[in-house]
């Protein structure tokens, strides 16, 4: 638990939380639907997610970040990510490549010492593939072939340490990418099915070791979703603004067209405004009507004034009858007067030879004369303006006749004109409201919570860790143990061989290797506890044995190696201290073991095989004397020790022993291998089968539960408790005599 809270890296988990806006509910006059009339959104989160999701995003703010370079610091056995404010307290740093084409992981370890910088590139598989010295801690002065540059500018660096170690690794960028997507975890924070309204907010979370890098990422990421959504409404006006542009040069080029055709009709027709010639031309014709019809009455009254001026009578003439000719009316008045002068001079009595009669005659005949002449003259003036404002008036019928269709032809191409000046307009209108809508578009998202990481980490979680260490370090020796003993089948305790239903006798302690097991340093006070269980072997045999004299005890084991040598050798000896006669018989003529409890060779004396095998041999001449204990070896290992045993001269040897001796104990071979027990096996009064702890096999044991009644008061002996320590298991027998 230790270890992995100290050397994990820990993982700070960072979030942040946005709503996405309708774009929907972005126009003001936008009529109502019945999404907006239940309050539904038009919003899919599904998509929204997708898109922060999305390689294309996280490329760009990985781009931006520069996120697949990575700085480290090393430490004694960590290295330690650090954010890039966090590298250096005063530095610079350029990179000299483009990142995204970074295809391969590379790293480069820098060492700062007093003796400059020293940088060495090293491959994915750890190879170092060149390596660059700087005196100074900048790249910046000196050519190389490094993907950046670096200037540190801190001078207290080696202050503490003489060397410091960092790490720049530049890793595929793809990859990275990739990464980072994985650990980003974009959910829907809250869905209220019961209303049928779906939240329209986002909780974006990553999991990773720098608190400050998470949050960059987070934050640079709300920003890159918001301008692309921004950018998409943006590339609605943009497409507007475009179409409009090139509609609208269309357009005015087709206005352009066809107001020089109307600008060419005008011409040709001599209009300036159809209607205000119209009007005009009908006044005109009115003046033209009326002038005509003035003139005209002139020369009527002319006409009538010739008539009345045709003789000279020196009366007098019409004046102010309607001409408008005033040199006329004048001299008709001054021709009026004179010939009012003459006639009071003739009134008065003047004849006509009276020279100022005759004066005013000649002056009456000039200005007679003048008149005529002015009347001939104004006549021929009024003929010719008579004829002007004929033609005139002919010409205005002309115009007259070809109005309707000029007005028709001209309509036209007003009609023409007006819808391309309208569509003109309209789209002029939609650009600039576009260029409006594209300069000041809304954003697409409402940032709720900026990133922030959590104080603590989230991996590894120091309290679990440690319960699941705990819970471990129970359980794995737990379940060891539980393998170990399902696996296990041997005889540990005493308990193991309750399914054999016999008695047991005694439980033997473990006995090192290194303790002394002859029987000539058994004592009779000896409190070992060896002696100890012995004695309760011995007692608890007093109610096997059902005679009190002549007892055959017969000790075997199933398989070689479970102590019955000890016991019968120890068993014998302390029978011995109570002056009881014994005799220890080995008959175990195939690995013959009582000599090593006695301290003699093997062959040391003749055994129960020379007697059986020779004729002329006594076997009360091979006993060895050992105090009150008589001992017969097993003798030279014959090769066919079950025949011997199985022979009647060894019955009788028995038959002969149980005269002299209170107690005779064989020790036999194991009966499982071989028959050189089981054979006499009836002829001995108790039979005990030691059993020894973490030695003796369950299965094995089985052969003693089948073959019960091949042996006479079949008892047990448990030999080597303790043994089995690493289970738990111990001699607990302890004296507390004082």
């Amino acid at each position: 638990a230790f270890v992995i809270i100290r050397y994990t890296t820990p993982l700070y988990d960072t979030l942040a939380k946005i709503e996405i806006l309708d774009k929907s509910q972005d126009s003001e006059m936008a009529l109502p639907t019945a999404m907006t009339i239940f309050n539904r959104s038009m919003i899919n989160i599904d998509n929204e997610v997708g898109r922060l999701k999305s390689y294309l995003i996280n490329s760009k703010v990985s781009e931006k970040l520069n996120s697949n370079i990575k700085f480290y610091s090393e430490g004694k056995i960590l290295l330690v990510r650090q954010h890039k404010s966090e590298f250096f307290n005063d530095y610079s740093f350029d990179v000299n490549i483009d990142i995204t084409t970074i295809s391969e992981r590379i790293s480069f370890e820098l060492i700062f010492s007093n003796s400059g910088l020293s940088i060495k590139s090293i491959d994915k598989s750890g190879s170092i593939v060149n390596s660059h010295s700087f005196e100074s801690f900048s790249t910046y002065a000196k050519n190389h072939s490094l993907p950046f540059d670096i200037e540190v500018r801190d001078a207290d660096l080696l202050k503490d340490k003489g060397v410091i170690n960092k790490r720049i690794v530049f890793e595929d960028f793809e990859s990275e990418v990739l990464s980072l997507i994985s650990i980003l975890d974009i959910t829907n924070p809250k869905i209220n099915i019961s209303s049928y309204q779906s939240s329209d907010q986002i909780l974006i979370s990553m999991q990773y070791e720098n608190k400050l890098i998470a949050q960059d990422y987070v934050n640079s990421l709300i920003s890159a979703f918001d301008l692309d959504g921004i950018l998409e409404r943006q590339l609605e006006y943009k497409n507007t603004i475009n179409f409009v542009e090139s509609r609208s040069k269309f357009l005015e080029k087709e206005l352009s067209i066809i107001e020089n055709k109307k600008q060419e009709f005008k011409k040709l027709n001599k209009l300036t405004d159809l209607k205000f010639n119209a009007d005009y031309a009908s006044n005109l014709m009115g003046n033209y009507n009326s002038e005509l019809f003035a003139l005209r009455s002139q020369k009527e009254l002319i006409i009538l004034l010739q008539e009345e001026i045709n003789i000279n009578n020196y009366s007098l003439l019409p004046i102010n009858f309607g001409l408008n000719d005033q040199s006329i009316n004048g001299l008709i008045s001054q021709f009026n007067l004179l010939v009012k002068e003459r006639d009071r001079f003739l009134n008065s009595g003047a004849g006509l030879k009276n020279p100022l009669v005759s004066n005013i005659s000649s002056q009456l005949d000039n200005i007679y004369e003048n008149i005529r002449l002015s009347i001939d003259s104004y006549e021929k003036s009024l003929a010719i303006q008579i004829d002007a404002i004929i033609e005139k008036e002919s010409e205005l019928d002309n115009f007259y006749s070809d109005v309707p269709e000029n007005e028709k032809i001209l309509r036209s191409i007003e009609r023409e004109l007006e819808i391309k000046e309208a569509l003109f307009l309209l789209l002029l209108q939609k650009k600039e409201e576009a260029s409006v809508n594209f300069a000041v578009v809304k954003p697409t998202i409402k940032i709720i919570d900026n990133a922030m990481s959590s104080n603590s980490s989230v991996f590894p979680k120091k309290i679990n860790i440690i319960i699941i260490c705990i819970l471990l370090g129970i359980m794995i020796p737990i379940l060891i143990l539980f393998i170990w003993f399902s696996l296990d089948n041997k005889i540990h305790v005493k308990d193991d061989l309750k399914f054999l239903n016999l008695p047991l006798l005694a439980e033997i302690p473990f006995l090192k290797d290194s303790e002394n097991f002859l029987i000539k340093d058994l004592k009779v006070s000896s409190r070992s506890n060896l002696t100890e269980s012995i004695r309760m072997l011995l007692a608890n045999l007093s109610y096997v044995l059902k005679k009190q004299t002549a007892n055959t005890i017969l000790i075997t084991s199933t398989i070689k190696g479970e102590g019955k040598t000890l016991v019968s050798t120890h068993l014998s000896k302390i029978i011995s201290y109570r002056n009881d006669k014994v005799l220890l018989v080995g008959t175990d003529l195939r690995n013959p073991q009582i000599h090593s409890y006695l301290g003699i060779d093997k062959y040391a004396s003749k055994g129960i095989a020379d007697y059986l095998f020779m004729n002329d041999l006594d076997w009360k001449d091979i006993v060895i004397k050992n105090d009150n204990l008589d001992i017969i070896l097993s003798g030279v290992i014959p090769p066919n020790p079950a025949e011997l045993l199985n022979s009647k001269k060894y019955s009788k040897f028995l038959e002969e022993a149980k005269k002299i001796y209170d107690y005779i104990i064989i020790d036999s071979a194991p009966c499982l291998p071989v028959a050189d027990t089981v054979q006499k096996a009836s002829l001995y009064d108790t039979t005990i089968c030691v059993v020894r702890a973490n030695h003796s096999n369950k299965d094995t044991l089985q052969y003693l539960d089948e073959n019960k009644k091949l042996f006479n008061n079949l008892s047990l002996v448990l030999n080597a408790v303790g043994n089995s320590s690493a289970y738990g298991y111990k001699y607990g027998y302890q004296y507390g005599y004082n």
